[in-house]
Formats: C-alpha cells, sequence, structure tokens
C-alpha cells in the first residue's frame, strides 16, 4: 500500500477492519460492487460495513435483490431494502425470479440456482456476499454429509470466478468478505450501529437441512467443542489447498491426455482410473457443469475401459454425457433427439440454423469450388438426415459409393452422423459436410459455388467444431 505502510482502512473499527483487508488487497480503483442483500442480519450488516467503506476504498456499490416469491413476505422483504438502500443513496436492482424449473432439485438448491443466475447477469466487477464463518462451518459439514469430495469439502472460498456456460462472456466473480467474522461478532455490530433487518421465517423450520444443523446438531458441537468453527474453517482451507492441487493435476493431464472433449483411451490407462476420474470433472467444471455423481461417473469410465470395441457407449453425467469411439473416450454436452422425419427448406440465408440438429450450416461464396450456385437457385436446396441406402460419388471419373461406407472411412463418430444434414437438389442428393459435393453438381472453373460448412454445439464454443463441404 502507501509508504506509510498503513493501509487505507486501517483505522476503521472491528467488524468494518476485518471487512475492508479482506477487500483491500482484491479491489481496484472504481471496482463495481453489487451486494446481494437479501434484508437479512447478515447483508444488513455487510451493507451498512460496505456503505462506510465505499469511499475510503474507492469502490463503486450497487445492490440487487432478489425475490423468489416463496414466503409471502417476500414483497414485503424487498420493499425493506428498497426503503434501506433509497435513505443509504444506493441503486437497487429487485429480480422477481422462478423457480420451478429447478424444483427438481429441492427448494433450497432451486433457489440458489436461480439467485446465482441473476447474479451472473449482474453488470459488476465483484457480487458481494454476506456469508460468514458459521456459514462455513455449515457448509462443510452438509458437503461432507452428501457425500461430497476434496473441491466439495473445501466449501466456500473469499472469491470464485464464475463463468457462463464456458462461454469467452464471464460473470462477476463472487467475493464474500466476511467469511472470518462469526455470527456473534456481526450481531454485535449491528447493536452497536443500531440497525433494522427482516426475519425469514424459513430459517426456523428445522425440516431443511442447513436449519437442523444450524438448530439441532450445532449447539450439541459446540458444547464438546466451542472452537469448532475456527477449525472447520482451517478444514476447509485445507481441503481448498488440496482441490488446488488435483486442478493442478488435471490440467497438466489435459495438455498430455486430451484434445479438447477427445480423450484417447491408451493416454487414459496411461494416467490411470483414479487420475481421469479428476481430469473428468475438471474439463466439467471447465464449461460450467457441476460435478457428476459419482457412481455414474464410475460407471461411464467402466464402460469406456471395458466395454466390447464395437459396443455404443452413452453415459449421460447431468447436462454432458461420455461417449466412445476408434480409441477416444468423447464428453459431449447432450445432444437432442434426431427427428428421423426432418426435411428443411434453405432460406437462402448463409447461416442456416438447424437447432434439431444442434448446430449450424454456414455458406460461403467462392469461384470454381464447392455446390454450383446456379443449380442451387434452379432447384432449391433442403436438409436431410440419413434414412439409409444413400450413395454418393464425388469425382467423375470414380465409383459411387454407399454413405455409410465413406462416412465410416473418415472416421465420424456415429452420434455425428446421426445429425449430419444431408443437402438435397429436389430429390437428389448433392452434397455432404464432411465429404464433399456429388459429381455433376459441382461449380466448373470460373463459375459461382458454395462451401457449405456444418458447425455442431460443440464442447467449449457453439462454432468450436466444423465440418466443411
Amino acid at each position: 500500500m502507501a509508504s506509510s505502510g498503513k493501509s487505507k482502512q486501517s483505522k476503521l473499527p472491528g467488524l468494518e477492519t476485518a471487512v475492508g483487508a479482506a477487500l483491500e488487497p482484491l479491489l481496484f480503483p472504481r471496482a463495481r460492487l453489487v451486494l446481494g442483500l437479501s434484508g437479512g442480519l447478515d447483508s444488513i450488516v455487510l451493507l451498512d460495513a460496505l456503505h462506510r467503506l465505499a469511499r475510503p476504498l474507492g469502490f463503486k456499490l450497487a445492490c440487487v435483490h432478489v425475490n423468489h416469491g416463496i414466503s409471502p413476505n417476500a414483497r414485503r422483504w424487498a420493499d425493506f431494502c428498497a426503503r434501506k438502500c433509497k435513505r443509504l443513496g444506493i441503486a437497487l436492482d429487485v429480480q422477481l425470479v422462478d423457480v420451478a424449473p429447478y424444483r427438481a432439485e429441492g427448494l433450497e438448491a432451486a433457489a440458489r440456482r436461480a439467485r446465482y443466475a441473476v447474479y451472473a447477469r449482474q453488470e459488476a466487477d465483484f457480487i458481494v456476499l454476506a456469508q460468514h464463518l458459521d456459514d462455513q462451518a455449515e457448509t462443510l459439514l452438509l458437503q461432507l454429509l452428501r457425500g461430497a469430495g476434496v473441491k466439495g469439502g473445501a466449501a466456500m472460498p473469499l472469491l470464485r470466478s464464475q463463468g457462463r456456460g464456458g462461454m469467452a462472456v464471464r460473470a462477476p466473480a463472487i467475493l464474500r468478505p466476511m467469511l472470518a467474522l462469526s455470527r456473534q461478532q456481526i450481531e454485535a455490530y449491528a447493536r452497536v450501529r443500531k440497525l433494522t433487518w427482516v426475519e425469514d421465517e424459513s430459517n426456523a423450520d428445522t425440516r431443511y437441512d442447513r436449519n437442523f444443523l444450524r438448530h439441532e446438531v450445532l449447539p450439541a458441537i459446540a458444547r464438546g467443542f466451542p472452537a469448532y468453527r475456527a477449525t472447520l474453517a482451517r478444514s476447509a482451507r485445507h481441503l481448498a489447498e488440496a482441490s488446488l492441487v488435483l486442478d493442478e493435476l488435471a490440467a497438466a493431464d489435459a495438455i498430455s491426455s486430451a484434445a479438447g472433449n477427445k480423450l484417447p483411451l491408451a493416454e487414459l490407462k496411461r494416467i490411470g482410473a483414479v487420475r481421469t476420474k479428476n481430469l473428468v470433472r475438471w474439463l466439467l467444471q471447465q464449461q460450467g457443469a457441476g460435478a457428476p455423481e459419482t457412481d455414474r461417473l464410475e460407471e461411464g469410465l467402466r464402460q469406456v475401459f471395458q466395454a466390447r470395441d464395437d459396443a455404443a457407449v452413452h453415459v449421460v453425467l447431468g447436462a454432458f454425457e461420455l461417449r466412445r469411439y476408434d480409441g477416444c473416450a468423447y464428453l459431449l454436452r447432450a445432444l437432442p433427439e434426431a427427428p428421423a422425419d426432418l426435411s428443411r427448406v434453405w432460406d437462402a440465408k448463409r447461416t442456416w440454423a438447424l437447432p434439431e440438429l444442434g448446430g449450424t450450416l454456414r455458406f460461403a461464396r467462392v469461384t470454381g469450388a464447392g455446390l454450383d450456385c446456379a443449380s442451387v437457385r434452379a432447384a432449391g436446396l433442403s436438409a436431410r438426415l440419413r434414412q439409409g441406402g444413400e450413395k454418393l460419388r464425388l469425382q467423375t471419373a470414380g465409383s459411387t459409393r454407399s454413405l455409410k461406407n465413406l462416412l465410416q472411412e473418415a472416421r465420424m463418430p456415429p452420434w455425428e452422423r446421426e445429425r449430419l444434414p444431408l443437402l438435397y437438389c429436389c430429390d437428389v442428393l448433392v452434397a455432404v459436410p464432411g465429404l464433399g459435393v456429388a459429381s455433376g453438381w459441382q461449380a466448373a472453373a470460373g463459375m459461382p459455388g458454395w462451401t457449405i460448412n456444418w458447425q455442431r454445439l460443440d464442447w467449449r464454443d457453439p462454432g468450436a467444431a466444423s465440418t466443411d463441404t
């Protein structure tokens, strides 16, 4: 910091000092912080501290309140937050969310999923949340009771980046500056500052796992282990360090043993089953996916390693799936069911989305190559899927071959063949992306033609994988 050796926030008392000390090394001039404001004790205390710290630390502060629509008091809480922010002169964004799409995960998980989706859309550098030392202890115990591994046991970090499904756009980082503070310290601050807040009636409902731990289990632990909060937080830090080492190992294995989502079986056998599981989890994490269920992952890898060479390995891992072909395992986004009767007519636009096949056809104008433009204008162009028995001749002097054999020789995996759009003029197969244009339909020298590129919704980017005509 400054040459005096004193921090900007060193004169601030108590909780503010701790929050400022957590924030200061991470912030940059005019950083945009958005506080997740529920209106409860913890977030109101953090709001008060951040409001007092904003000027000395030089950051911009706003708030977001997520109305889950679950409690009958939800509207009252939103109004309370609005009044509080108005008095402080802080902008507040109130977001009403629908948890119904996630209800299969349980109400708590559904609310969290909807809430974090709102956070990911905020125009901010950091989303600041009010979790504290007691929350950290509860989270670690919950994760262990649910059978979490090293990464789950690491509980909540001070700072966590969050991607958007592996896309180039990044969501604001999650920042928790009160993780070293206990609930007792937060309550004491609120009393001194004479703060008011709202109480969520569901916090007393021990049917929820976290509340059961908080009200029934942890008081008993506290009698025998008064320092359990600090010791569990220390365990979480140890697990976080171990998780970091495992991530570094997975990143190295991804370089040596994988090509994107393609995993050669010889390389997987070389690194062994345990490192392979670690690698698959890490690859999925890089795409914004949650950790797969242990049983599903182990079954998938068992099939990858042990199934017959001609077996169609296909194991679903949440929003992704594990497949195998030609000596390689593949991690893929879950593919849509291919409609057998697909028949779509090209509208002459250079980008032709076929979402039912999980990709897009892109057309580029060239001279003396590709599909003859004049023939397409005269006869039109449509896309269909394989029905069986299709034949194609690619060279004037060549033989007519079955499409099945041509695709096999091109080493195209079967799930890609099932969703590969075949291009027809009238009822004649004239082009197949990845193979070429049928003889007699190719643009002559000096004449305009279309090259056609099939881009699948693939691993990292919707346009990452492509098949050219």
